[in-house]
């Protein structure tokens, strides 16, 4: 009888344990896992801000002549940006000058419609610039900053030698709205004939001159530089100045042509 109650309370014993167990087996379950704690990212720093570039501002104090002079030499300048502001006041200081306007279309506009149509090259040389030569091709002077586009070298670097095209065709001296020559005329000293003797031969006649036939040549030789047929301009020109020798309108002409002929051949 003793052997069967310590049998029985073992049980007992090992029920409760097992319970007790079982119990905390359920508790432990019954709780969820806490996520583990995520750490945050810092924020971004602000965005550097660079200081604003302060407006261009048109200056003070000028009449319209002096604006339109310093719109003028901003563009020669090269310094379209400002140029744009001063142009702007002026307009409306001054609504429709003839001269903004010109500028205004040349800035804002298509520069091939404020010229003729076709163009012939040019040899620029020393003293030139777009404005002399707006002036003296194009028939105003304020067409220059439109020359400076379609010529694609800026005012500021425009130098002696360059090559460009001018709009138009080139035309003689003496017309309307044709370019000065700055060559002064070829004058050939007269030389008096030495008295012939006996014995010495008789000096050569004199080449014949023919104004009339040097000026048909010289026409020619003007086409033909116009059309880029630079070598039969060259050929027409000598010529012409063979038959009229003293003519200075001639010799410049040649001379243009003969250094757009040097200029051609060293580009090949």
């Amino acid at each position: 009888m003793m052997v069967s109650g310590g049998r029985q309370g073992g049980r007992r014993v090992s029920a409760i344990a097992l319970a007790a167990a079982l119990l905390a087996t359920l508790a432990g379950c019954g709780e969820k896992e806490r996520p583990a704690p995520v750490s945050k990212a810092p924020p971004p720093p602000p965005p550097s801000t660079a200081p604003a570039e302060p407006a261009i501002q048109p200056q003070v104090g000028l009449n319209p002549t002096q604006r339109l002079a310093r719109v003028v030499e901003l563009l020669n300048a090269g310094d379209e940006k400002t140029a744009r502001v001063e142009l702007a006041a002026l307009r409306a200081e001054s609504p429709g000058m003839r001269q903004a306007e010109v500028l205004h279309r040349s800035i804002e506009g298509n520069p091939y419609d404020l010229v003729p149509r076709g163009s012939f090259s040019y040899i620029v040389e020393p003293g030139d610039t777009y404005i002399t030569l707006a002036r003296d091709y194009l028939g105003d002077s304020y067409k220059f900053y439109a020359l400076a586009r379609i010529s694609g070298i800026a005012a500021d670097k425009l130098k002696p030698g360059d090559i460009i095209q001018i709009p138009g065709r080139l035309r003689e001296p003496g017309r309307s709205g044709t370019a000065p020559r700055r060559t002064a005329p070829v004058r050939t000293p007269r030389r008096e004939a030495a008295p012939a003797t006996a014995g010495t031969p008789a000096p050569a006649a004199a080449p014949m001159t023919n104004p009339a036939e040097a000026l048909r040549l010289r026409r020619q030789g003007l086409e033909r530089m116009t059309a880029g047929q630079i070598n039969v301009a060259v050929e027409r020109l000598t010529r012409a100045q063979r038959l009229d020798p003293n003519n200075g309108a001639i010799a410049a002409d040649l001379a243009r042509a003969r250094r757009i002929q040097g200029a051609v051949r060293t580009r090949r």
